[in-house]
Protein backbone atom coordinates (compact mmCIF):
# COMPACT_ATOMS: atom_id res chain seq x y z
CA UNK A 1 0.00 0.00 0.00
CA UNK A 2 1.21 3.71 -0.75
CA UNK A 3 2.55 5.47 2.57
CA UNK A 4 0.45 8.52 1.49
CA UNK A 5 -2.58 6.02 2.36
CA UNK A 6 -1.17 4.43 5.50
CA UNK A 7 -3.33 5.07 8.76
CA UNK A 8 -1.93 3.28 11.26
CA UNK A 9 -2.36 3.55 14.78
CA UNK A 10 0.64 5.30 16.51
CA UNK A 11 0.04 6.29 19.69
CA UNK A 12 -2.31 6.12 22.91
CA UNK A 13 -3.81 9.56 22.81
CA UNK A 14 -7.49 9.87 21.70
CA UNK A 15 -8.85 12.73 19.82
CA UNK A 16 -12.74 13.75 20.12
CA UNK A 17 -14.15 15.32 17.39
CA UNK A 18 -16.83 18.16 17.28
CA UNK A 19 -19.62 15.56 17.37
CA UNK A 20 -18.11 13.87 20.08
CA UNK A 21 -16.54 10.59 18.32
CA UNK A 22 -13.50 9.31 20.07
CA UNK A 23 -11.02 8.20 17.60
CA UNK A 24 -6.67 7.43 18.33
CA UNK A 25 -4.55 9.61 16.98
CA UNK A 26 -2.88 8.34 13.46
CA UNK A 27 0.52 9.53 12.56
CA UNK A 28 -0.74 8.44 8.99
CA UNK A 29 -4.29 10.12 8.52
CA UNK A 30 -2.34 13.42 10.03
CA UNK A 31 0.50 12.89 7.39
CA UNK A 32 -2.41 12.48 5.00
CA UNK A 33 -4.04 15.74 5.95
CA UNK A 34 -0.79 17.63 5.85
CA UNK A 35 -0.24 16.54 2.28
CA UNK A 36 -2.99 19.24 1.36
CA UNK A 37 -0.23 21.63 1.72
CA UNK A 38 2.07 20.14 -0.73
CA UNK A 39 4.23 18.97 1.37
CA UNK A 40 6.58 16.05 -0.05
CA UNK A 41 5.16 12.83 1.70
CA UNK A 42 8.39 12.65 3.58
CA UNK A 43 8.47 15.95 5.54
CA UNK A 44 4.58 15.16 5.63
CA UNK A 45 5.18 12.36 7.78
CA UNK A 46 7.98 14.00 9.75
CA UNK A 47 5.87 16.49 10.99
CA UNK A 48 3.33 14.05 11.53
CA UNK A 49 5.82 12.15 14.00
CA UNK A 50 6.89 15.46 15.61
CA UNK A 51 2.99 15.71 16.39
CA UNK A 52 3.12 12.35 17.82
CA UNK A 53 6.50 13.17 19.97
CA UNK A 54 4.51 16.25 20.94
CA UNK A 55 1.62 14.29 22.32
CA UNK A 56 3.37 12.04 24.15
CA UNK A 57 5.75 14.09 25.94
CA UNK A 58 2.82 16.04 27.13
CA UNK A 59 1.22 12.98 28.69
CA UNK A 60 -2.68 13.66 27.69
CA UNK A 61 -4.83 11.30 27.03
CA UNK A 62 -7.09 12.39 25.00
CA UNK A 63 -7.27 16.23 22.98
CA UNK A 64 -9.82 17.63 20.72
CA UNK A 65 -10.05 17.95 17.38
CA UNK A 66 -9.29 21.79 17.09
CA UNK A 67 -6.24 21.04 19.88
CA UNK A 68 -4.64 18.96 17.28
CA UNK A 69 -5.14 21.17 14.05
CA UNK A 70 -3.65 23.60 15.89
CA UNK A 71 -0.87 22.11 17.37
CA UNK A 72 -0.19 20.81 13.40
CA UNK A 73 -0.59 23.90 11.89
CA UNK A 74 1.97 25.44 14.56
CA UNK A 75 4.29 22.73 14.03
CA UNK A 76 4.18 22.74 10.07
CA UNK A 77 4.76 27.18 10.19
CA UNK A 78 8.19 25.84 12.67
CA UNK A 79 9.21 23.14 10.16
CA UNK A 80 8.31 23.60 6.79
CA UNK A 81 7.66 27.53 7.25
CA UNK A 82 4.41 29.99 7.52
CA UNK A 83 3.49 29.66 3.89
CA UNK A 84 2.82 26.12 5.01
CA UNK A 85 1.17 26.30 8.25
CA UNK A 86 -1.32 29.43 6.78
CA UNK A 87 -2.12 26.97 3.73
CA UNK A 88 -2.97 24.23 6.23
CA UNK A 89 -5.56 26.40 8.62
CA UNK A 90 -7.23 27.50 5.18
CA UNK A 91 -7.41 24.06 3.29
CA UNK A 92 -9.05 22.93 6.92
CA UNK A 93 -11.77 25.77 6.85
CA UNK A 94 -12.38 25.37 3.24
CA UNK A 95 -12.96 21.48 3.89
CA UNK A 96 -15.23 22.87 7.27
CA UNK A 97 -17.40 24.36 4.99
CA UNK A 98 -19.43 21.12 3.82
CA UNK A 99 -19.03 22.59 -0.08
CA UNK A 100 -18.20 19.76 -2.32
CA UNK A 101 -14.86 19.80 -4.41
CA UNK A 102 -14.31 19.20 -7.78
CA UNK A 103 -11.32 19.72 -9.19
CA UNK A 104 -10.89 18.88 -13.00
CA UNK A 105 -8.05 18.06 -15.15
CA UNK A 106 -8.38 18.12 -18.62
CA UNK A 107 -5.41 17.33 -21.20
CA UNK A 108 -4.56 15.37 -24.76
CA UNK A 109 -3.55 11.94 -24.65
CA UNK A 110 -0.41 11.32 -22.98
CA UNK A 111 0.44 13.84 -20.80
CA UNK A 112 0.05 12.25 -17.45
CA UNK A 113 -3.49 12.90 -16.38
CA UNK A 114 -4.18 9.90 -14.83
CA UNK A 115 -0.48 9.53 -12.77
CA UNK A 116 -1.74 13.03 -11.59
CA UNK A 117 -4.96 12.48 -10.81
CA UNK A 118 -4.32 9.78 -8.73
CA UNK A 119 -1.62 11.37 -6.17
CA UNK A 120 -3.73 14.68 -6.16
CA UNK A 121 -6.52 12.55 -5.16
CA UNK A 122 -5.00 11.43 -2.36
CA UNK A 123 -3.24 14.71 -1.04
CA UNK A 124 -7.01 16.23 -1.45
CA UNK A 125 -8.58 13.54 0.60
CA UNK A 126 -10.76 12.85 -2.61
CA UNK A 127 -11.96 9.31 -2.61
CA UNK A 128 -13.94 9.29 -5.89
CA UNK A 129 -11.68 9.99 -9.47
CA UNK A 130 -14.33 10.10 -12.62
CA UNK A 131 -12.22 9.30 -16.34
CA UNK A 132 -14.05 10.21 -19.26
CA UNK A 133 -12.88 7.03 -21.15
CA UNK A 134 -15.02 5.04 -18.41
CA UNK A 135 -17.84 7.88 -19.08
CA UNK A 136 -17.04 6.57 -22.96
CA UNK A 137 -16.83 2.97 -22.66
CA UNK A 138 -20.24 3.34 -20.94
CA UNK A 139 -21.92 5.19 -23.43
CA UNK A 140 -20.62 2.81 -26.45
CA UNK A 141 -22.40 0.26 -25.34
CA UNK A 142 -25.87 2.48 -25.45
CA UNK A 143 -25.02 4.32 -28.63
CA UNK A 144 -24.68 2.90 -31.68
CA UNK A 145 -21.95 3.51 -33.99
CA UNK A 146 -24.64 3.87 -36.45
CA UNK A 147 -25.58 6.91 -34.58
CA UNK A 148 -22.57 8.92 -33.34
CA UNK A 149 -20.00 6.78 -35.17
CA UNK A 150 -17.11 9.74 -33.69
CA UNK A 151 -17.82 7.89 -30.17
CA UNK A 152 -16.75 4.98 -30.95
CA UNK A 153 -13.74 6.18 -32.75
CA UNK A 154 -9.94 7.03 -30.45
CA UNK A 155 -9.56 10.86 -29.91
CA UNK A 156 -6.39 11.19 -32.23
CA UNK A 157 -8.09 9.36 -35.14
CA UNK A 158 -10.68 11.88 -35.38
CA UNK A 159 -11.10 14.60 -38.14
CA UNK A 160 -8.81 17.08 -35.95
CA UNK A 161 -7.29 20.47 -37.71
CA UNK A 162 -8.98 23.11 -39.01
CA UNK A 163 -11.99 22.41 -37.76
CA UNK A 164 -12.07 19.77 -35.04
CA UNK A 165 -15.52 18.74 -35.40
CA UNK A 166 -15.21 15.56 -34.37
CA UNK A 167 -13.72 15.99 -31.59
CA UNK A 168 -16.03 18.64 -30.45
CA UNK A 169 -19.04 16.36 -30.82
CA UNK A 170 -17.35 13.28 -28.83
CA UNK A 171 -16.36 15.97 -26.07
CA UNK A 172 -19.82 17.16 -26.28
CA UNK A 173 -21.25 14.05 -25.53
CA UNK A 174 -18.98 12.46 -22.87
CA UNK A 175 -18.50 15.95 -21.28
CA UNK A 176 -22.38 16.02 -20.80
CA UNK A 177 -22.81 12.51 -19.07
CA UNK A 178 -19.52 14.03 -16.91
CA UNK A 179 -21.29 16.73 -15.87
CA UNK A 180 -24.50 14.17 -14.95
CA UNK A 181 -22.28 12.29 -12.93
CA UNK A 182 -20.50 14.99 -10.82
CA UNK A 183 -23.62 17.06 -9.87
CA UNK A 184 -25.17 14.04 -8.54
CA UNK A 185 -22.20 13.35 -6.27
CA UNK A 186 -22.18 16.93 -5.24
CA UNK A 187 -25.94 16.62 -4.97
CA UNK A 188 -24.88 14.21 -2.38
CA UNK A 189 -21.78 16.53 -0.64
CA UNK A 190 -18.93 14.42 -2.17
CA UNK A 191 -16.38 15.81 -3.55
CA UNK A 192 -14.88 14.23 -6.89
CA UNK A 193 -11.62 14.28 -9.42
CA UNK A 194 -12.94 14.62 -13.55
CA UNK A 195 -10.11 13.66 -15.42
CA UNK A 196 -10.29 13.20 -19.35
CA UNK A 197 -9.45 14.99 -22.63
CA UNK A 198 -12.80 15.41 -23.41
CA UNK A 199 -13.08 18.08 -20.43
CA UNK A 200 -13.03 21.25 -22.76
CA UNK A 201 -11.98 23.79 -20.56
CA UNK A 202 -14.66 26.14 -18.86
CA UNK A 203 -17.40 23.51 -19.74
CA UNK A 204 -17.61 21.80 -15.98
CA UNK A 205 -17.59 25.24 -14.05
CA UNK A 206 -20.48 26.47 -16.67
CA UNK A 207 -22.42 23.32 -15.51
CA UNK A 208 -22.32 23.13 -12.49
CA UNK A 209 -22.43 26.73 -11.83
CA UNK A 210 -26.16 26.59 -10.94
CA UNK A 211 -25.93 23.74 -8.31
CA UNK A 212 -28.20 24.15 -5.27
CA UNK A 213 -24.66 22.74 -3.42
CA UNK A 214 -22.82 24.74 -4.60
CA UNK A 215 -19.67 23.37 -5.29
CA UNK A 216 -16.51 24.52 -5.70
CA UNK A 217 -15.11 24.17 -9.18
CA UNK A 218 -11.16 23.69 -9.94
CA UNK A 219 -9.92 23.47 -13.77
CA UNK A 220 -6.51 23.09 -15.13
CA UNK A 221 -5.97 22.26 -18.56
CA UNK A 222 -2.65 19.34 -18.05
CA UNK A 223 -0.01 20.19 -20.80
CA UNK A 224 3.66 19.09 -21.83
CA UNK A 225 4.91 22.07 -23.71
CA UNK A 226 8.08 19.85 -25.06
CA UNK A 227 7.25 17.84 -27.58
CA UNK A 228 10.36 15.67 -26.84
CA UNK A 229 9.02 15.03 -23.45
CA UNK A 230 5.46 14.49 -24.65
CA UNK A 231 6.88 11.74 -27.22
CA UNK A 232 8.98 10.30 -24.21
CA UNK A 233 6.27 10.13 -22.18
CA UNK A 234 4.33 7.98 -24.58
CA UNK A 235 7.02 5.82 -25.20
CA UNK A 236 7.18 5.36 -21.14
CA UNK A 237 3.70 4.02 -21.08
CA UNK A 238 4.18 1.74 -24.21
CA UNK A 239 6.80 -0.04 -22.09
CA UNK A 240 4.64 0.17 -18.52
CA UNK A 241 1.44 -0.21 -19.77
CA UNK A 242 1.49 -2.37 -23.14
CA UNK A 243 -2.77 -2.76 -22.19
CA UNK A 244 -2.89 0.94 -23.20
CA UNK A 245 -2.11 1.08 -26.48
CA UNK A 246 0.95 3.10 -26.11
CA UNK A 247 2.31 2.27 -29.54
CA UNK A 248 -0.17 3.29 -31.15
CA UNK A 249 -0.78 6.70 -29.73
CA UNK A 250 2.91 7.46 -30.42
CA UNK A 251 2.26 6.99 -33.88
CA UNK A 252 -0.32 9.50 -33.58
CA UNK A 253 1.73 11.69 -32.01
CA UNK A 254 1.17 14.99 -34.54
CA UNK A 255 -2.44 14.66 -34.12
CA UNK A 256 -2.61 14.63 -29.95
CA UNK A 257 -0.35 17.88 -30.14
CA UNK A 258 -3.10 19.53 -32.61
CA UNK A 259 -5.60 18.47 -29.81
CA UNK A 260 -3.37 19.92 -26.88
CA UNK A 261 -3.26 23.58 -29.14
CA UNK A 262 -6.83 23.13 -29.44
CA UNK A 263 -7.32 22.74 -25.75
CA UNK A 264 -4.91 25.36 -24.78
CA UNK A 265 -7.05 27.60 -27.17
CA UNK A 266 -10.54 26.94 -24.73
CA UNK A 267 -8.15 27.67 -21.96
CA UNK A 268 -7.25 30.95 -22.76
CA UNK A 269 -10.83 31.97 -24.29
CA UNK A 270 -12.27 30.60 -20.47
CA UNK A 271 -9.61 32.04 -18.19
CA UNK A 272 -8.45 28.38 -17.24
CA UNK A 273 -4.69 27.92 -16.13
CA UNK A 274 -2.53 25.70 -17.92
CA UNK A 275 0.27 23.85 -15.97
CA UNK A 276 3.10 22.07 -17.77
CA UNK A 277 3.12 18.31 -15.75
CA UNK A 278 7.16 18.72 -17.05
CA UNK A 279 7.37 20.11 -13.78
CA UNK A 280 4.53 18.92 -11.58
CA UNK A 281 5.66 19.67 -8.07
CA UNK A 282 3.24 22.67 -6.95
CA UNK A 283 -0.15 21.75 -8.63
CA UNK A 284 -1.08 20.33 -5.31
CA UNK A 285 -0.40 23.86 -3.71
CA UNK A 286 -2.04 25.95 -6.59
CA UNK A 287 -5.62 23.66 -6.72
CA UNK A 288 -5.75 24.33 -2.74
CA UNK A 289 -4.68 28.18 -3.11
CA UNK A 290 -7.53 28.59 -6.02
CA UNK A 291 -9.80 26.91 -3.11
CA UNK A 292 -9.25 28.98 -0.27
CA UNK A 293 -9.37 31.93 -2.86
CA UNK A 294 -13.09 31.14 -3.74
CA UNK A 295 -13.74 30.95 -0.10
CA UNK A 296 -12.72 34.04 0.35
CA UNK A 297 -14.61 35.57 -2.27
CA UNK A 298 -17.54 34.28 -1.72
CA UNK A 299 -16.97 35.74 2.07
CA UNK A 300 -16.39 39.08 0.96
CA UNK A 301 -19.47 39.14 -1.20
CA UNK A 302 -21.52 38.08 1.90
CA UNK A 303 -19.78 40.86 4.20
Amino acid sequence: MPIDLVASRSTSVRIRDRVGLDLPFSRGIMASAILATGLPTDDAYRIASEIQRQLDSAGVAEVGADQIASLAAETIDRVAGPSFGQRYRSWREAKRTGRPLVVVLSGAPGVGKSTVATRLAVRLGISRIVTTDTIREVLRTVIPSTVLPELHASTYELDIPPAFAGFERQAAVVASATVAVAARLATERRSVLLEGVHLLPGYITRSLAGHAAGPIVVERLLVLDDEGVHRSQLKYRARSEPGRQGDRTLNHLAAIRHIQDHLVGHAVREDVSSFDLAHPAELTQQIVDEVVSNLSEVKSRLA
